[in-house]
């Protein structure tokens, strides 16, 4: 099951369009806008709205929003619930993060990137081609590819599995099933520079 905290004031909810959103996972949207809350009765997102007018006020509202819905998940549940944070604003998601690196809780992502102007330095550039790559595979895996070729295609740079899950529009089941196939047939290996990402096995090691 995914969890949307979409920070409506900062991005709308026009780019959810075509995000393949299941009717079962929940899409918390923060506004005080009415056409907004208007759209997410159409769409049957939750709108959460009322919390005072003045700057970052919906950010103190989002955090805090989550912080409670945290406390009330079980173990198990915390396990099994993808949290997706949508906003363009680096210091809450940021504060986003945190409150589920806190609680335990790996499985969280967040976007659309933020878009700033490129910083000239290594990390923002390598970064950068990360995405550039995820969006590639992304569009390759609709070309009616194979699951496999698809992921493995996203892992021709070092990648975090999470990040090319989510760019593929994987359920963790699936993504799961056709990595661990990918593994055992020693088509992409854990990369020696950093334990957390993964790269296909021929592919350049950079990143």
């Amino acid at each position: 099951m995914k969890i949307y905290y979409v920070d409506a004031e900062n991005v709308g909810i026009d780019f959810l369009t075509g995000k393949n959103i299941s009717v079962l996972d929940k899409v918390f949207v923060f506004s005080n806008n009415e056409s907004i809350q208007a759209e997410c009765e159409k769409r049957f997102y939750i709108s959460v709205t009322g919390y005072p007018v003045g700057k970052n006020q919906a950010d103190f509202y989002m955090v805090g929003h989550l912080a409670r819905l945290i406390s009330l998940l079980s173990d198990k549940e915390k396990g099994a619930i993808n949290f997706i944070f949508c906003s363009k604003d680096q210091d809450l998601l940021k504060a986003l993060d945190s409150q589920c690196s806190l609680a335990g809780i790996k499985a969280f992502s967040s976007y659309p990137v933020a878009n700033k102007k490129a910083k000239s330095n290594s990390a923002s550039k390598a970064n950068t081609g990360k995405k550039n790559t995820h969006k590639k595979c992304a569009k390759k895996g609709a070309e009616n590819q194979s699951m496999e070729s698809s992921i493995l295609e996203c892992f021709a740079q070092p990648s975090k599995p999470y990040d090319v899950q989510i760019a593929l529009g994987l359920s963790k089941p699936e993504f799961t099933k056709a990595i661990n196939k990918l593994i055992k047939a020693g088509k992409i290996k854990r990369q020696s520079k950093s334990r957390k990402k993964w790269c296909k096995v021929g592919a350049t090691m950079s990143g």
